[in-house]
Order: structure tokens, then C-alpha cells, then sequence
């Protein structure tokens, strides 16, 4: 019997130690190196990225990201210098750290000990970013992602506010390295109603109806087909939109939308 209570009791403590780490605060790092100028030196490629969080709806915490030294930070390993994008508690990291890796691939997670009321964890407002198949591939390592991003209000039970339902596509061209160089943005499905207007109420629908790659030529090409819910004299009642997106391997723009195969609401007699 007391072999089986000694197990017993060693799987219970191991269970609890595994709890307890589990349990443990999250350092989101963004980059890193042993030697500091170097680490310093990192902080150029920030700028791009910091912009794309913030239209993302990702904020780090007021002074990060944050140059320490490893040592400094108990849980990390010694002898490095690095960027620290926050410290999440165990429940919040695992979503904030999948939202950074796809904008910043190499961002990773470290268990440190620190206080509850020490922790600041980045704060996404908003839905957070899906991956599209879609991609182009640069003969310099340079790449152009593309991710969507649902942007959608509804009215309140008061029917105040508007009601829309639409989606944003991020272009994003990332370096060999994984920084960003550049961003691009513009809406694909979109729905609009009770949101007023110079002529009273607002009522429209975009539908996505094909992204077209064209690796040759560098270029994106999204269609639309756009349809108005009501429509004065003379006004458009339906269209096709298309909207070209072209990248290089440094930079990346979305086009305004060409609107094509027009049908306008007739006007009578």
C-alpha cells in the first residue's frame, strides 16, 4: 500500500507544479540579441509595425515595446537584451501572442515571474485578423500577405447607431526578415443600412466575387458586385467594382475602386 500512496502523492505534486506553471505570466518578446547596440539597433524596424497594430487594433502598453536585459526579468534566460511587447497574464497571452506572430512571425512567449498588478498586456480592440491563402513572392525574400479583419456595428436596442457589416482586407508586405516594409488596406464584403445620409437612410451591399493573383505582374486583383437598397433618379442601382492591388518588393498600394457595368435607377416618363 505505501508504494501506491507515495505515487499517489508524487503525481499529485507533479499535477500541481504543472498547474502552477501553466498558471504563470507570459512575456510577449519581440526581438532580441546578446549584444545591446545590436538590440538598439532592432528598434528602426518598429515604426511599419507599429502602425499596422495600431489600424489592426493592437496596442501595446504605454512605453513598450521595451529594451531590458533578460536577467532583469525573472524567468527569462541571462545574457541577452531584448524587446519586450508586454507581460500578459496566462489566460490573455496565448490570443495576444497569435495576434503578434502573424504580423511580426518571429514574436514569441516566456514564462516570467511577475505580480499581478505589475502585468501589461497588449489590448486588442476589435476582431482580430484572419489568414488568406493569397500571396506573392519577391526574387529579394520579400513576400505580400493578405489578411482580413471583420469590422462590423450594429445598432443598439434603441436602433441608434448604425448598422454595418464589413470587412477589411490587410495587404502586408513583410521582408526577408519578417519586418514589415509596407501596408495597403481596403474593404471587401460590405453591408450598410439605416446609416444617414444628405438624402435620408443609407441601404447598400458589396459582395466579393473573386480575388484574382497575377505573379507576373505583381498585382491583386479584387471584384465586387455592389447593389443599393433604394436609389434616387438617375443614381446608380448596381455596379461591379474591381480593385488592384500592386506590390513590389519594397512598397504596396490598393487602388480606389473602378467601378464598371453600371445599371442607374430609371426615372419614368
Amino acid at each position: 500500500m505505501r508504494p501506491c500512496i507515495l505515487a499517489l502523492c508524487l503525481l499529485a505534486l507533479t499535477g500541481a507544479s504543472r498547474a502552477e506553471a501553466e498558471g504563470k505570466p507570459v512575456a510577449l518578446i519581440w526581438k532580441g540579441s546578446k549584444d545591446k547596440a545590436e538590440a538598439e539597433a532592432q528598434k528602426n524596424a518598429w515604426g511599419p509595425l507599429e502602425k499596422l497594430l495600431e489600424r489592426t487594433g493592437l496596442t501595446p502598453p504605454e512605453g513598450h515595446p521595451r529594451l531590458i536585459e533578460s536577467k532583469t526579468l525573472p524567468g527569462l534566460k541571462p545574457g541577452f537584451w531584448v524587446w519586450v511587447l508586454g507581460t500578459c497574464a496566462a489566460g490573455e497571452a496565448p490570443s495576444r501572442l497569435e495576434q503578434l506572430k502573424l504580423l511580426a512571425p518571429g514574436t514569441y512567449g516566456r514564462e516570467v515571474d511577475v505580480p499581478e498588478e505589475q502585468l501589461a498586456c497588449p489590448q486588442q480592440e476589435g476582431a482580430s485578423l484572419t489568414t488568406r491563402d493569397e500571396t506573392l513572392k519577391f526574387p529579394s525574400g520579400a513576400a505580400l500577405r493578405v489578411f482580413t479583419q471583420d469590422e462590423s456595428e450594429v445598432a443598439d436596442e434603441e436602433g441608434r447607431g448604425n448598422t454595418v457589416f464589413q470587412t477589411r482586407f490587410h495587404f502586408v508586405l513583410f521582408g526577408k526578415g519578417g519586418e514589415v516594409l509596407d501596408t495597403a488596406d481596403t474593404l471587401g464584403d460590405e453591408s450598410v443600412d439605416s446609416v444617414s445620409g444628405p438624402s435620408g437612410p443609407v441601404s447598400y451591399r458589396c459582395k466579393l466575387t473573386r480575388v484574382e493573383v497575377s505573379k507576373k505582374k505583381g498585382t491583386l486583383v479584387l471584384t465586387r458586385r455592389c447593389r443599393a437598397g433604394a436609389a434616387e433618379c438617375g443614381s446608380v442601382v448596381s455596379a461591379d467594382e474591381t480593385i488592384t492591388v500592386t506590390a513590389n518588393d519594397s512598397s504596396v498600394s490598393a487602388s480606389e475602386a473602378a467601378r464598371e457595368n453600371e445599371v442607374r435607377a430609371d426615372c419614368g416618363d
